[in-house]
């Protein structure tokens, strides 16, 4: 499978804007990529309650990065997201 330059990445809402407070970069293939952010908790839409965003991002030259899908979690979500994105990225980088 070939492979591309991956970033999850995640934002938290504040003063208007969304800041990036993390950043994992995942060299995997499409459909890995695609399959992690599949299992991931969370909506496509915005709301109050569901301020923290995670991003999935292709880069596609040295300095472009394109946004290919996102979605919006609350707190308790996100633990769960990054229990998830760790525990297949451990995997990936063990028993590939």
């Amino acid at each position: 499978m070939e492979r591309s330059n991956y970033y999850i990445e995640l934002q938290m809402y504040c003063r208007g804007r969304y800041l990036t407070i993390a950043s994992f970069d995942r060299n995997s293939c499409e459909k890995i990529v695609h399959e992690l952010f599949d299992e991931l908790r969370g909506d496509h839409q915005a709301s109050d309650l569901r301020r923290l965003r995670i991003n999935l991002l292709l880069n596609d030259t040295e300095n472009s990065r394109t946004q290919l899908r996102s979605i919006h979690c609350t707190l308790d979500e996100l633990a769960e997201n990054t229990k998830i994105i760790i525990k297949k990225t451990f995997r990936a980088v063990n028993f590939e």
